[in-house]
């Protein structure tokens, strides 16, 4: 029977998807392209860092006057410096204005990983509560999403140990429609009836279906 794991600090309630940011009150969480400067990677890291209470949700404001010094640089370097993202960043870059700009209240570890591994990094992140960065590839396209619960299934190794073996990634999509009534407004199907040599999973958001492969990833944790 399959199994779902989503991070505690999300709350689905009449308003929709919540979590607590800085200020300890419950805000929606899911941050849509075209709402603030910045491409996809910028969207999916103020996600984490709101889930992560590093911010409040009006720190996302296109307007914003950030109270902290700390805030003013992180928005400064993500939406004035390198605004708008128009060719995509790297995650080696980003994970280098993050550090840059808020040192002092996050750490950010960057996974140089694909496929495979990278579906152990994010099993192994979620089973601990932790939200991650992730990166998906088409054979078009890069796009940046927040993994925020898995599906899996228990598999006994005679009879000894389980394993836990992942079969859908849930996602915060910047792209993507809110669903109101969701954790999730997009998924990554990782046992496909049809699997490609190179884009082996199945990335699915609004009526969409990609074929993707998983590429690196970012964790972000408070300092």
């Amino acid at each position: 029977m399959s199994k779902i794991k989503i991070i505690s600090s999300l709350e689905l309630n009449s308003n929709g998807l919540q979590c607590k940011d800085k200020s300890g009150k419950y805000k929606s969480v899911l941050l849509r392209q075209g709402t603030m400067d910045g491409a996809c990677a910028t969207y999916s890291v103020m996600m984490n860092l709101l889930i992560l209470r590093a911010i409040n949700k009006s720190d996302t404001d296109v307007y914003a006057e950030h109270k902290s010094k700390a805030t003013k640089k992180l928005f400064d370097v993500f939406c004035n410096s390198y605004g708008m993202h128009r060719n995509g960043q790297s995650f080696v870059k980003i994970k280098k204005m993050l550090t840059e700009s808020f040192q002092t209240e996050v750490i950010c570890e960057r996974r140089n990983s694909d496929n495979e591994k990278s579906i152990d990094y994010i099993k192994d992140f979620v089973l601990n509560d932790l939200p991650v960065v992730i990166s998906v590839e088409t054979s078009k396209f890069a796009h940046a999403l927040l993994a925020i619960g898995i599906e899996y299934e228990e598999i006994q190794i005679e009879n000894v140990e389980t394993e836990i073996v992942p079969t859908k990634i849930f996602c915060l999509d910047p792209s993507g429609t809110e669903l109101k009534n969701n954790y999730w407004n997009s998924l990554i199907v990782l046992n496909p009836k049809t699997k490609g040599k190179k884009y082996k999973y199945h990335y699915l958001v609004d009526n969409e279906v990609y074929n993707v492969s998983l590429k690196d990833i970012l964790l972000i944790q408070s300092t």
